[in-house]
């Protein structure tokens, strides 16, 4: 299994209403694509100063499903319409569950 973490720092000025849409849309994404075994995301709990403003975790069963999920027209219109217009920075990293 890969588990693929992605953390996401917002521009400032997002509102709340663009990172609710973020939340809308990963949930319908994790509905709709096979690829993905599991789907977990949300706001930062704000325990440290200094983290991510937002975080998700992917898993998939293989390396061929993670880079399907990446490159699904689907994935790829969320990154451009949704966290696209309110992402300052993110950052990402994959490892593989044994």
């Amino acid at each position: 299994m890969i588990k693929h973490v992605v953390l996401m720092k917002w521009k400032e000025g997002a509102t709340a209403e663009q990172i609710a849409a973020v939340d809308v849309a990963f949930a319908q994404l994790r509905d709709e694509l096979d690829e993905i075994k599991s789907y977990e995301f949300g706001p930062d709990a704000s325990i440290y100063r200094g983290n991510a403003d937002y975080a998700l975790i992917g898993e998939f069963n293989t390396e061929a499903d993670l880079k399907a999920y990446v490159k699904h027209p689907r994935h790829l219109a969320l990154l451009d319409e949704v966290t696209g217009p309110i992402l300052e920075s993110f950052q990402s990293a994959q490892f593989v569950m044994e």
